[in-house]
């Protein structure tokens, strides 16, 4: 009989025994409905490892590794057969899900910044293993068509860079190299960045030369492992970033945690302050781009709208960024763009409004004309300090001549031509130590007036036109340059008609002019 009742303790505890070796150790959990968790351990040289971020490749929902570097996930996502892991300071890595004992190995990646690294060129060249193009060529098509790819080599830069004209010819206008050499280099750090310190074009951006002519390309943006601190607009392009190029291999930095290779994942690519470093500048004293802290200061900033979200939109076309080369397909509304979010002459009228009303009296016609920017992150317009927003108002009597203006306020003379007309111009206005304006900002003094729209404050302008005006025009126009500048430069016109709209004198819309 005590025989019976020791059998019978051993018989449970071994029952117990394996249930717990089951549910703790072994992979899956099975059931005649199939797996319902997966387990598994992550680990680098030393053994298991804490921290490391789990999921299926391709799935919204990850976990993390305990302290033995075990984790569980739950039920895969429909054709999901691989798991990744990373943690900082790792490559991300993968293993099959259907393996019997996932074991995930993650391998330290460079934490030194290796300067004599040689620059991987964006274009596609099946005789280069690493080039760009060769295997994300919907991403490298896109970024052919952004500014990025073109800041070493803009035509309307380079006219400003070396004082030439639009036609090549020397010595014509605003000169940086001449009026502030030392001045070049800045330049140089967001234009181009992959060039080396050392290179005679470094101080001379016409001599660059391959993969660095090519701009803010591919590689330099994907070796940026995090920026370097928070005095923006003080340190410029390459040097407000913290850069690892490898002395060996190769480490690409995304905002994919879970794209297994030569991978690693940095926070800063979903972050603005990742566009800061050239998109903040002070130079010379003057404030020229302002972007990144009119975003701080914007509605956007607050609700939690990074630039990337604007600026990068998921186009929806794009579903696998390396077809046929190991990618695999992703929701598209997780895969950002790399190409301009839109032409001007589109955004534009998207995000500036002007509303108008026209009220007409015995003595006078009063026209009122609000304009407002709507879901913008910054101020309008940004960037270039020489970009302008001018409203004209143009009050005229039956037979089309220009009826008097009895108050409200006119442009002033630095827009050229449209001076002294009725209106409001939205801009800086960049003025020298002599007084004169405009001037480039390497002239100007670090004081302007600033007369620029932002994301919540509508700007509301009163004019009040003799009563002979039987016709209000309002047009709001955008420049990318001075017209003086553009004259002396004989660039074509950048000139955008945003909005165009005639009223009668009794406020009814008479026809669209854009």
């Amino acid at each position: 009989m005590l025989r019976k009742y020791w059998l019978f303790i051993v018989a449970a505890v071994l029952s117990v025994a394996l249930l717990l070796l089951r549910f703790c150790c072994w992979p899956w959990q099975t059931d005649t409905a199939g797996p319902a968790f997966l387990r598994g351990q992550v680990v680098d040289e030393h053994g298991p490892l804490a921290g490391a971020v789990v999921r299926f490749v391709g799935s919204a929902e990850s976990t993390t590794s305990d302290e033995d570097g075990r984790f569980s996930l739950s039920e895969p996502p429909r054709h999901a057969n691989l798991i990744s892991a990373w943690k900082p300071g790792y490559f991300i890595a993968g293993a099959a899900a259907d393996a019997e004992a996932i074991r995930i190995e993650l391998a330290r990646h460079a934490t030194a910044d290796y300067e004599d690294y040689c620059w991987l060129a964006p274009g596609p060249d099946p005789s280069s293993k690493w080039n760009c193009a060769n295997c994300h060529q919907e991403i490298y098509e896109e970024w052919l068509h952004s500014a990025h790819a073109r800041s070493a080599s803009n035509r309307y830069f380079l006219n400003l860079y070396d004082g030439s004209d639009w036609h090549g010819s020397p010595g014509t206008g605003w000169n940086l190299m001449a009026e502030y050499p030392h001045g070049v280099g800045v330049c140089t750090a967001c234009h181009a960045p992959a060039l080396p310190l050392g290179d005679p074009a470094y101080e001379d951006l016409r001599l660059a030369r391959g993969t660095a002519a090519q701009g803010t390309h591919c590689d330099f943006c994907h070796k940026v492992a995090d920026t370097r601190s928070g005095a923006w607009g003080v340190t410029h392009g390459r040097f407000g970033l913290r850069l690892l190029r490898p002395r060996e291999g190769q480490l690409f930095f995304g905002p994919l945690d879970d794209v297994v290779g030569s991978d690693a994942y940095a926070p800063v690519y979903r972050q603005s302050r990742y566009c800061a470093t050239c998109h903040e500048g002070i130079m010379f004293g003057v404030h020229v781009y302002s972007t990144y802290s009119e975003w701080q200061e914007s509605p956007a900033a607050r609700r939690g709208q990074t630039c990337q979200a604007c600026h990068m939109t998921p186009t929806g076309r794009l579903c696998n960024m390396a077809p046929g080369h190991g990618g695999i397909d992703r929701d598209p509304a997780t895969l950002a763009s790399h190409c301009e979010p839109a032409e001007r002459s589109e955004m534009l009228p998207r995000c500036l409004k002007v509303a108008t009303q026209v009220e007409p009296r015995s003595d006078a016609v009063r026209v009122c004309v609000t304009v407002s920017i709507n879901d913008v992150g910054h101020w309008m317009p940004t960037g270039f300090i020489d970009r302008q927003l001018i409203l004209v108002v143009d009050g005229r009597d039956a037979g089309g001549k220009a009826v008097e203006l009895r108050s409200g306020p006119v442009l002033p003379d630095i827009v050229g031509s449209l001076g002294g007309s009725p209106g409001r111009l939205y801009a800086k206005q960049p003025r020298g130590f002599d007084g004169r304006t405009p001037v480039p900002f390497w002239l100007a003094q670090g004081d302007m007036p600033d007369t620029r729209l932002r994301p919540d404050r509508p700007d509301r302008a009163e004019f009040v036109f003799a009563p002979a005006a039987q016709r209000v025009r309002v047009r709001l126009l955008y420049r990318r340059f001075w017209e003086e500048t553009t004259k002396a430069k004989e660039w074509p016109s950048t000139e955008i008609t945003v909005v165009d709209q005639t009223f009668d004198r009794s406020g009814a819309r008479m026809k669209d002019e854009r």
